[in-house]
C-alpha cells in the first residue's frame, strides 16, 4: 500500500515573491526600468508595486528620489536623441502654432 505524501505547510505550499514590500533589489531594478522607459508605473509593476507604492518609498527614502530623478532624466534624453534621429516633422502634425505663412503657396506659383 502506498503512503500519501506528507502534507506541506502553508508557507510552503503557497510560495511566491513577497510583492508587498520594497527590496533593495526591486528599488535597483525600478530604477533601471525607469531609465529606459520613463514611466513610473511600469517600471513599479515590472518588480511587482504599485505606482503609489512607488511614490510612498520616494517620499521616504531620499537616496531613492535622488536616483529617481536621475533615471527620469536619462529616459528624456534617450527620447531625445530618438527624436533628433528622425526626419522633421510635417507641419500639419507638429505641435508649433499654425500661421497663415503656412498656407502660402509656394514660389514661382501663381494663384
Amino acid at each position: 500500500m502506498q503512503q500519501p505524501p506528507p502534507p506541506q505547510s502553508p508557507r510552503n505550499a503557497f510560495a511566491r515573491p513577497d510583492n508587498s514590500r520594497w527590496t533593495g533589489d526591486k528599488a535597483a531594478e525600478f530604477i533601471k526600468v525607469l531609465a529606459g522607459c520613463g514611466m513610473v508605473a511600469r517600471a513599479a509593476r515590472s518588480v511587482g508595486m504599485s505606482r503609489q507604492a512607488a511614490y510612498r518609498l520616494r517620499a521616504r527614502a531620499p537616496q531613492f528620489a535622488f536616483l529617481w530623478d536621475e533615471a527620469v532624466k536619462v529616459a528624456a534624453a534617450r527620447k531625445a536623441a530618438a527624436r533628433r534621429g528622425r526626419g522633421p516633422v510635417h507641419p500639419l502634425l507638429s505641435r508649433a502654432p499654425y500661421t497663415p505663412e503656412d498656407m502660402r503657396d509656394g514660389p514661382g506659383r501663381d494663384g
